[in-house]
């Protein structure tokens, strides 16, 4: 949907893939520090493996500096610690969050990302479910089952989603 309004959509992997028609570039995570200095805006969908475990913490984000874009993390709260994310805020490398996952949810009430001027915390609703699509993909899936036919949405548990 970003491309269809005209942004240019960049997308971070594991391993180098094919272009795909949703982003204008894929690149992998070793290229993570070039990937964060060009970005606008960055939109953490990614899921919680031991390979992303805090790859935006420490002094990832520095390279964010020339552009300072807005984080938004609706993907696992564990790409990046608090601390790392406050030191980001406050060296200017982000100009702002949206936080709808954290590393320790809840969210603690002494966390300073409630009251940062910077952050914007959401109630945890990035992907609201409807109950009708799940009962669909059951449905689709049951008869898949049955059928002894491959099933949608399998989790690969050796990658972790």
């Amino acid at each position: 949907l970003s491309r269809a309004v005209g942004m240019t959509v960049w997308g971070l992997c594991r391993a180098n893939k094919q272009s795909r028609p949703e982003f204008n570039r894929l690149t992998t995570v070793g290229n993570l520090s070039e990937f964060l200095a060009g970005c606008d805006y960055i939109c953490n969908v990614l899921p919680s493996t031991t390979e992303t475990q805090d790859l935006l913490s420490g002094d990832a984000l520095s390279s964010c500096k020339s552009k300072s874009p807005v984080f938004i993390n609706v993907g696992r709260g564990g790409i990046i610690s608090e601390e790392s994310l406050l030191a980001a805020l406050e060296n200017g490398w982000l100009r702002g969050a949206v936080l709808d996952v954290f590393k320790e949810e809840p969210l603690p009430v002494i966390s300073p990302l409630w009251s940062h001027p910077k952050v914007t915390v959401t109630p945890h609703i990035s992907g609201p479910s409807v109950a009708e699509n799940i009962a669909e993909v059951f449905v689709r899936n049951y008869e898949k089952y049955v059928n002894k036919q491959s099933l949608d949405h399998v989790v690969n548990w050796e990658k972790g989603y």
